[in-house]
C-alpha cells in the first residue's frame, strides 16, 4: 500500500476546498459545524487544534481534525473520500495519529450504536472499525444537539465527561451549555 502524504492545514496550505467538500458530504448537517465556522475555529484555536489532509500523488484521500486538551488528542472529525474507502486509508490515518500522539490518550466519538436507528448496520460497522484498531469503550454517551454519541479511547486512562466538555468548548468554540449533555 502506498503511504499517505500528510499536509498540516495553515494559511499557506492548499487543502481547504478538498476538506470543505468532504466535510459537507461525509457528515450529516446535525453532526458538523458550518464550513466557515469549522475553519474559523481552527484559525482561532491554533495551539489546541490540528487539521491534517492526506494525499497520494495529488489525489485527496481524506482528512482528520484533532483537538488537543491536556494529555488528550480528540479525533474531532475523520473522513476518507468515498473513492478511497475500504482500501486501508482510514487505518493508515488512525495509525499516523497513534504515532504522532503516542503520549496522549486518543479519544473519539461516534453515533450511538442501537438497533432502534435505521442505519444500525452502518453504526455497528463504524464501531467495529474503531474497536478493531484498538479503541475501547470510554464509558459514557453524550448528547450533542440532540444526537447521541458513544466515546472510545486508546491510552492509559478513560476520559471524563468533564474533560469532554472542555474538548467540546475548544472544538466548537462555544459554551456547550444547552448543546451538550450526558446521555
Amino acid at each position: 500500500m502506498v503511504m499517505l502524504e500528510k499536509v498540516l492545514f495553515n494559511e499557506e496550505s492548499n487543502v481547504k476546498e478538498d476538506v470543505a467538500n468532504l466535510l459537507v458530504t461525509a457528515f450529516p448537517k446535525d453532526e458538523r459545524p458550518p464550513v466557515d465556522i469549522f475553519f474559523h475555529n481552527l484559525s482561532i484555536n491554533k495551539e489546541n487544534t490540528r487539521l491534517l489532509a492526506f494525499y497520494i500523488e495529488n489525489n485527496f484521500i481524506g482528512f482528520t481534525s484533532l483537538v488537543l486538551y491536556k494529555d488528550i488528542c480528540y479525533i474531532f472529525f475523520l473522513a476518507v473520500s468515498p473513492t478511497f474507502q475500504n482500501k486501508g486509508y482510514g487505518t493508515q490515518i488512525i495509525n499516523i495519529i497513534k504515532e504522532d500522539y503516542k503520549d496522549y490518550v486518543i479519544l473519539l466519538a461516534y453515533e450511538e450504536v442501537d438497533e432502534k436507528y435505521p442505519n444500525y448496520a452502518q453504526r455497528k460497522s463504524r464501531e467495529a472499525f474503531y474497536l478493531k484498531r484498538g479503541f475501547k469503550d470510554n464509558g459514557f454517551i453524550s448528547e450533542e444537539w440532540g444526537v447521541r454519541f458513544q466515546s472510545a479511547y486508546i491510552g492509559k486512562r478513560r476520559v471524563s465527561f468533564e474533560e469532554y466538555i472542555e474538548i467540546f468548548k475548544i472544538g466548537f468554540n462555544i459554551n456547550p451549555k444547552g448543546y451538550l449533555k450526558r446521555g
